[in-house]
């Protein structure tokens, strides 16, 4: 399975090896964690599968190419210190008559240990992928290659039935020329005899491919989406559609915004646009969400303790940012307790699914620190929007960018935060503004102290909005802690009062205020 060598570089860098149809690929990763940092990332267009529909072999010139770009990995990887390696191969190598004898030549001069992974196994892992950056993904995993596309049903973090279908954008090419109406009616024909598939009306299919995405980036350019990241993008399926039915109308040479996707990758587009409006038709699903996540980060996730893979991938990054980067990072529970009394039957019932957001908010909420304080706000949205995150959609980064330059004091009128605005309903945006103000009264009450918001509280009471804190401390609260507390009542649409209170237990043993102030 995988190819371990003597570490030299003190590091637990793992890496992963993907030859594909179209090209191949080497990812070193920092470690084996639930969401692994990209130390390394680069691709060759190799084009293994070029030709195999006519000659069942891969060309002698493919395979030089691809085995010069593997000696490249092997020195790379040893001079990285490479801890283990895992290297695959999926349709072209499985499929070609020349396959076995291409993989004698690699462990011979590359040393490396090619695994050969059928069609059912390739869509599992596409689907672990899926899982791993996306939980909580229901619905159809695709993954469309050169060679073959993958098909698996995900639900309940689980993959259910799967199948691998010869219908690789590459392959198809080579097979029909440009008979794309032969093409259409022969995956058309194709998906009709997967009866599982329709199941999936009114779910999600998870986009995973080098080309499905590209597809998606042409289309972004076109909606001038508010951000411009892959992860979680969501489209309609009629708008995916329409679209792709014009791009499968189109030469590779005229795709408009296609001026940066490398020749090799944009004639396949055309083709990989029918392909997945056919595929979005025999399935009925209401969205199609992107997933930068596939089999490589699946070979991952399958290797993750189980403990460890049922980890919330979006908290698991957040909580390592804060202990990389914000002065208390201890404190992010307790401020998400603190601030609960706003949600939990306050403003809002806030569902699980924005309650984590929450949390993830008071993870980041000191993320800009170091930063000049006339640029902290533009810096921790920054963050929110465009870091590496998994877990979350557009939305949920617009949620929490507003929050973050809440608590930095910003308006959301500035140019960091504008843009993003019409992602979120008025009601959201007043949600996250309540809690990134909530956060900005918290760490002026402490000073990043434990103690203070241990022993005080916020709460509503009779549209009035109370911060209690006991008569002997006192002192902790300020001029500036009663602005901002009033701030932060304005923003809720009340009075704001400062309550002092001698700690004594009730019947039930809970903490109740008395001496009002």
């Amino acid at each position: 399975m995988g190819s371990k060598q003597k570490k030299t570089g003190g590091n637990d860098y793992v890496a992963v090896i993907d030859i594909g149809s179209n090209s191949v690929r080497l990812v070193v990763f920092s470690t084996l964690k639930r969401v692994p940092d990209i130390i390394f990332n680069e691709k060759i267009l190799c084009g293994l599968g070029a030709g195999l529909a006519k000659t069942g072999r891969m060309s002698a010139g493919a395979m030089a190419e691809a085995l010069s770009t593997l000696k490249r990995y092997r020195a790379l990887c040893d001079q990285m210190g490479v801890d283990h390696i895992d290297t695959f191969a999926t349709a072209a190598v499985r499929d070609a008559s020349n396959g076995g004898d291409f993989v004698k030549q690699v462990r011979a001069l590359c040393g490396f240990d090619i695994r050969v992974i059928d069609g059912e196994e390739e869509s599992r892992l596409a689907a672990l992928g899926v899982l791993s950056g996306e939980p909580a993904a229901r619905g159809i995993v695709g993954d469309l290659g050169g060679g073959s596309l993958e098909l698996a049903e995900v639900a309940g973090g689980r993959v259910g039935r799967r199948l691998s279908l010869p219908y690789g954008a590459l392959r198809l090419m080579h097979s029909f020329g440009d008979d794309l109406e032969g093409i259409k009616a022969h995956v058309r024909t194709g998906l009709k005899e997967i009866d599982w598939l329709a199941d999936a009306e009114g779910q999600d299919l998870f986009l995973v491919g080098g080309s499905w995405r590209n597809i998606i980036k042409l289309l972004m350019h076109e909606r001038a989406s508010q951000l411009a990241i892959l992860q979680g993008f969501r489209v309609p399926r009629q708008e995916l559609s329409s679209y792709c039915r014009r791009l499968s109308l189109s030469h590779p040479d005229n795709l408009p915004f296609a001026a940066d996707i490398p020749s090799r990758r944009r004639e396949v587009l055309p083709v990989a646009a029918l392909i997945l409006r056919e595929t979005l038709k025999a399935m009925k699903v209401q969205s199609a969400v992107v997933s930068s996540y596939g089999v490589r980060e699946g070979i991952l996730f399958d290797r993750l303790p189980k403990d460890v893979r049922a980890q919330d991938p979006f908290i698991a990054a957040c909580r390592e940012l804060a202990e990389e980067r914000c002065r208390f990072p201890e404190h992010a529970d307790i401020l998400f307790d603190w601030t609960r009394p706003l949600f939990n039957g306050g403003l809002w019932y806030t569902p699980e699914s924005r309650a984590r957001l929450h949390l993830a908010i008071c993870l980041l909420g000191d993320i800009a620190w170091r930063g000049h304080p006339d640029f902290r706000a533009e810096k921790a949205v920054e963050i929110a929007l465009h870091g590496q995150f998994i877990g979350v959609g557009h939305e949920d980064r617009a949620f929490v960018a507003v929050a973050l330059n809440q608590a930095y004091g910003a308006p959301v009128t500035v140019p960091q935060i504008a843009h993003v605005l019409p992602l979120l309903s008025v009601d959201a945006i007043l949600e996250a503004r309540v809690l990134g103000a909530a956060l900005r009264l918290a760490q002026r009450l402490s000073g990043g102290a434990a103690q203070a918001l241990t022993m005080s509280h916020l709460r509503l009471q009779d549209g009035r909005l109370l911060l209690g804190v006991p008569a002997d401390a006192r002192d902790i609260v300020n001029d500036v802690v009663v602005k901002r507390l009033r701030q932060l009542a304005l923003l809720i649409g009340c009075d704001s009062d400062v309550e002092l209170y001698a700690e004594k237990a009730d019947k039930a043993g809970r903490k109740t205020a008395d001496n009002a102030a």
